[in-house]
């Protein structure tokens, strides 16, 4: 087992994490024809990155930018 929990594929984890259409449970970033496909469990967020540190760091862009936002919607109200 890997100490890289990040690197575990659990299929009931993504079952669970595709059926949630809208919310950031989670992103992939998957190679495909010399790059890597990046998207997000929320349908909103489709990238192509060159390299799999570029697209986690899309990722991380991507769920920190929402989070922003989403808490300061929760701070105007």
């Amino acid at each position: 087992m890997s100490d890289d929990i990040f690197s575990e594929r659990p299929q009931e984890f993504f079952q669970a994490s595709f059926l949630t259409n809208g919310y950031c449970d989670a992103q992939t970033i998957l190679p495909v024809d010399g790059h890597y496909a990046c998207h997000c469990t929320c349908g909103r967020w489709d990238v192509v990155a060159d390299d799999e540190p570029a697209g986690l760091a899309l990722a991380r862009e991507h769920t920190r930018d929402l989070t922003q936002r989403l808490l300061a919607q929760r701070s105007a109200s």
